[in-house]
Protein backbone atom coordinates (compact mmCIF):
# COMPACT_ATOMS: atom_id res chain seq x y z
CA UNK A 1 0.00 0.00 0.00
CA UNK A 2 0.94 3.54 -0.84
CA UNK A 3 0.86 4.97 2.37
CA UNK A 4 1.52 8.66 1.14
CA UNK A 5 -0.98 8.36 -1.70
CA UNK A 6 -3.39 6.73 1.21
CA UNK A 7 -2.67 9.50 3.59
CA UNK A 8 -3.24 12.50 1.27
CA UNK A 9 -7.12 10.98 -0.49
CA UNK A 10 -8.21 10.67 3.21
CA UNK A 11 -7.55 14.41 3.90
CA UNK A 12 -8.63 15.50 0.47
CA UNK A 13 -11.86 13.25 1.49
CA UNK A 14 -11.91 15.10 4.62
CA UNK A 15 -11.28 18.27 3.38
CA UNK A 16 -14.03 18.14 0.47
CA UNK A 17 -16.66 17.10 2.73
CA UNK A 18 -16.23 20.05 5.12
CA UNK A 19 -16.78 22.18 2.34
CA UNK A 20 -19.73 20.40 1.74
CA UNK A 21 -20.84 20.50 5.10
CA UNK A 22 -20.19 24.59 5.24
CA UNK A 23 -22.39 25.11 2.04
CA UNK A 24 -25.47 23.59 3.19
CA UNK A 25 -25.18 24.93 6.81
CA UNK A 26 -25.05 28.73 4.72
CA UNK A 27 -27.78 27.46 2.47
CA UNK A 28 -29.75 26.30 5.41
CA UNK A 29 -29.29 29.42 7.47
CA UNK A 30 -29.85 31.25 4.63
CA UNK A 31 -33.48 29.72 4.00
CA UNK A 32 -34.16 30.41 7.57
CA UNK A 33 -33.88 33.71 7.10
CA UNK A 34 -36.10 33.96 4.19
CA UNK A 35 -38.60 31.10 5.34
CA UNK A 36 -41.80 33.12 4.08
CA UNK A 37 -40.04 32.85 0.15
CA UNK A 38 -39.01 29.59 0.53
CA UNK A 39 -42.72 28.01 1.08
CA UNK A 40 -44.00 30.49 -1.36
CA UNK A 41 -41.86 29.61 -4.37
CA UNK A 42 -43.09 25.74 -3.82
CA UNK A 43 -46.74 27.12 -4.92
CA UNK A 44 -45.63 28.40 -7.86
CA UNK A 45 -43.32 25.58 -8.41
CA UNK A 46 -45.36 22.45 -8.70
CA UNK A 47 -45.13 21.47 -4.82
CA UNK A 48 -41.42 20.23 -5.13
CA UNK A 49 -41.16 18.76 -1.88
CA UNK A 50 -43.41 15.69 -1.41
CA UNK A 51 -44.94 14.15 2.15
CA UNK A 52 -44.12 10.39 2.66
CA UNK A 53 -46.84 8.18 4.18
CA UNK A 54 -46.74 4.67 4.79
CA UNK A 55 -49.69 2.17 4.66
CA UNK A 56 -48.82 -1.52 5.75
CA UNK A 57 -50.73 -4.48 6.90
CA UNK A 58 -49.28 -8.23 6.77
CA UNK A 59 -50.65 -8.97 3.08
CA UNK A 60 -49.03 -5.90 1.48
CA UNK A 61 -45.41 -6.39 3.66
CA UNK A 62 -45.86 -10.15 2.10
CA UNK A 63 -45.67 -8.70 -1.26
CA UNK A 64 -42.65 -6.08 -0.55
CA UNK A 65 -39.70 -6.86 -2.82
CA UNK A 66 -36.68 -5.23 -3.17
CA UNK A 67 -37.89 -3.52 -6.28
CA UNK A 68 -41.05 -2.34 -5.33
CA UNK A 69 -41.92 -1.04 -2.16
CA UNK A 70 -45.30 -0.64 -1.77
CA UNK A 71 -45.47 1.02 2.07
CA UNK A 72 -44.30 4.18 1.03
CA UNK A 73 -46.51 7.07 -0.41
CA UNK A 74 -45.27 10.44 -1.59
CA UNK A 75 -47.74 13.12 -1.44
CA UNK A 76 -48.36 16.39 -2.64
CA UNK A 77 -47.52 18.63 0.63
CA UNK A 78 -48.39 22.02 1.74
CA UNK A 79 -45.19 24.23 1.36
CA UNK A 80 -47.09 25.41 5.11
CA UNK A 81 -45.36 22.33 6.69
CA UNK A 82 -41.69 22.79 5.01
CA UNK A 83 -40.69 25.93 6.59
CA UNK A 84 -40.29 24.45 10.08
CA UNK A 85 -38.20 21.71 8.95
CA UNK A 86 -35.26 23.99 7.07
CA UNK A 87 -32.66 23.29 9.49
CA UNK A 88 -34.19 19.90 11.42
CA UNK A 89 -31.72 17.55 9.70
CA UNK A 90 -29.36 16.14 12.04
CA UNK A 91 -26.25 17.49 9.80
CA UNK A 92 -23.98 17.42 12.78
CA UNK A 93 -25.03 14.26 14.34
CA UNK A 94 -24.97 12.09 10.75
CA UNK A 95 -21.39 14.21 9.84
CA UNK A 96 -19.46 13.38 12.63
CA UNK A 97 -20.70 9.58 12.43
CA UNK A 98 -19.33 10.10 8.62
CA UNK A 99 -15.91 11.50 9.60
CA UNK A 100 -15.77 9.40 12.44
CA UNK A 101 -15.88 6.24 9.63
CA UNK A 102 -13.24 7.97 8.00
CA UNK A 103 -10.94 8.05 10.32
CA UNK A 104 -11.35 4.63 11.18
CA UNK A 105 -10.97 2.97 7.69
CA UNK A 106 -7.53 5.15 7.93
CA UNK A 107 -6.64 3.41 10.50
CA UNK A 108 -7.35 0.11 9.91
CA UNK A 109 -5.68 0.35 6.17
CA UNK A 110 -2.35 1.58 8.04
CA UNK A 111 -3.21 -0.87 11.03
CA UNK A 112 -3.08 -3.64 8.67
CA UNK A 113 -0.22 -2.70 6.83
CA UNK A 114 2.01 -2.04 9.71
CA UNK A 115 0.73 -4.99 11.92
CA UNK A 116 -1.42 -7.52 9.63
CA UNK A 117 -2.00 -9.53 12.88
CA UNK A 118 -3.31 -7.25 15.23
CA UNK A 119 -7.01 -6.80 13.78
CA UNK A 120 -9.55 -9.78 13.56
CA UNK A 121 -12.83 -9.68 11.27
CA UNK A 122 -14.58 -7.06 12.21
CA UNK A 123 -12.44 -5.52 14.85
CA UNK A 124 -10.91 -1.65 14.35
CA UNK A 125 -7.67 -0.49 15.32
CA UNK A 126 -9.63 1.53 17.93
CA UNK A 127 -11.31 -1.19 20.01
CA UNK A 128 -9.00 -0.64 22.85
CA UNK A 129 -9.67 3.07 23.40
CA UNK A 130 -12.72 3.72 25.50
CA UNK A 131 -15.24 6.54 25.25
CA UNK A 132 -16.24 6.36 28.98
CA UNK A 133 -12.53 6.40 30.24
CA UNK A 134 -12.46 8.11 33.48
CA UNK A 135 -9.66 10.68 31.97
CA UNK A 136 -9.39 12.36 35.50
CA UNK A 137 -7.39 9.33 36.27
CA UNK A 138 -3.65 9.57 35.29
CA UNK A 139 -3.49 5.15 35.36
CA UNK A 140 -6.59 5.25 32.89
CA UNK A 141 -4.68 8.13 31.01
CA UNK A 142 -1.63 5.90 30.09
CA UNK A 143 -3.44 2.69 29.60
CA UNK A 144 -5.59 4.54 27.10
CA UNK A 145 -2.19 5.92 25.30
CA UNK A 146 -0.55 2.37 25.55
CA UNK A 147 -3.70 1.41 23.39
CA UNK A 148 -3.54 4.08 21.08
CA UNK A 149 0.35 3.19 20.02
CA UNK A 150 0.00 -0.79 19.91
CA UNK A 151 -2.27 -1.25 16.72
CA UNK A 152 0.57 0.50 14.69
CA UNK A 153 3.99 -0.08 17.05
CA UNK A 154 4.31 3.59 17.66
CA UNK A 155 6.40 4.58 20.90
CA UNK A 156 4.53 5.84 24.04
CA UNK A 157 6.64 9.44 23.97
CA UNK A 158 5.95 9.72 20.13
CA UNK A 159 1.95 10.26 20.76
CA UNK A 160 1.18 13.31 22.58
CA UNK A 161 -1.56 12.53 25.51
CA UNK A 162 -4.23 15.36 23.98
CA UNK A 163 -4.49 13.28 21.04
CA UNK A 164 -5.60 10.44 22.75
CA UNK A 165 -7.79 12.12 24.75
CA UNK A 166 -9.43 13.47 21.35
CA UNK A 167 -9.75 10.35 20.27
CA UNK A 168 -11.93 9.16 23.65
CA UNK A 169 -13.82 11.98 23.80
CA UNK A 170 -14.57 11.31 20.11
CA UNK A 171 -15.62 7.91 20.66
CA UNK A 172 -17.72 8.80 23.94
CA UNK A 173 -19.88 11.07 21.21
CA UNK A 174 -20.20 8.51 18.63
CA UNK A 175 -21.24 5.84 20.84
CA UNK A 176 -23.73 8.55 22.80
CA UNK A 177 -25.35 8.98 18.90
CA UNK A 178 -24.79 5.62 17.71
CA UNK A 179 -26.06 3.82 21.27
CA UNK A 180 -28.05 5.96 22.93
CA UNK A 181 -29.70 8.22 19.58
CA UNK A 182 -28.73 11.64 21.07
CA UNK A 183 -27.73 14.40 18.88
CA UNK A 184 -24.87 16.37 18.26
CA UNK A 185 -24.20 19.98 17.40
CA UNK A 186 -20.59 20.18 17.81
CA UNK A 187 -19.41 19.09 14.22
CA UNK A 188 -17.13 21.78 13.74
CA UNK A 189 -14.97 20.28 16.96
CA UNK A 190 -14.87 16.65 16.26
CA UNK A 191 -13.53 17.59 12.51
CA UNK A 192 -10.64 19.48 14.67
CA UNK A 193 -10.12 16.09 16.37
CA UNK A 194 -10.40 13.82 13.54
CA UNK A 195 -7.86 15.65 11.36
CA UNK A 196 -5.61 16.00 14.52
CA UNK A 197 -5.99 12.00 15.29
CA UNK A 198 -4.87 11.12 11.50
CA UNK A 199 -2.19 13.43 11.22
CA UNK A 200 -0.59 11.98 14.30
CA UNK A 201 -1.00 8.20 13.25
CA UNK A 202 0.78 9.93 10.10
CA UNK A 203 3.52 11.79 11.56
CA UNK A 204 4.39 8.28 13.96
CA UNK A 205 4.50 6.36 10.64
CA UNK A 206 8.41 7.13 10.27
CA UNK A 207 7.79 7.12 6.14
CA UNK A 208 5.82 10.58 6.86
CA UNK A 209 7.27 13.67 4.94
CA UNK A 210 7.96 16.51 7.50
CA UNK A 211 4.84 18.29 6.98
CA UNK A 212 1.29 18.47 5.39
CA UNK A 213 0.62 21.41 3.16
CA UNK A 214 -2.86 20.50 1.45
CA UNK A 215 -5.31 22.76 -0.16
CA UNK A 216 -7.92 21.54 -3.32
CA UNK A 217 -9.17 25.36 -4.43
CA UNK A 218 -7.10 28.18 -5.44
CA UNK A 219 -4.29 29.30 -3.79
CA UNK A 220 -4.48 32.80 -3.91
CA UNK A 221 -1.35 33.42 -1.49
CA UNK A 222 0.77 30.56 -2.43
CA UNK A 223 0.53 29.28 1.20
CA UNK A 224 0.40 25.49 0.17
CA UNK A 225 2.74 25.53 -2.84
Amino acid sequence: MDIQKHTDDFFKTLLQFRLSYDVSKHLTEQTENNWREFEEKQHTNSYPIKGWGLIAHKSLLDSWTLQEDNLLHEEDLNPSNTGAEINSFPRDTVSIIYIFSLLEDYGNTVCDELNPSYRKSRQAWHRDIHGDADWNCNSKQQEMLKNFCKPFGFNLTDVPISIVEALVKLKKQRNSIIHELKHSNNFEVYFSYVIAIACCIYFCLGVAKPEIKLYLWEDYENKYG
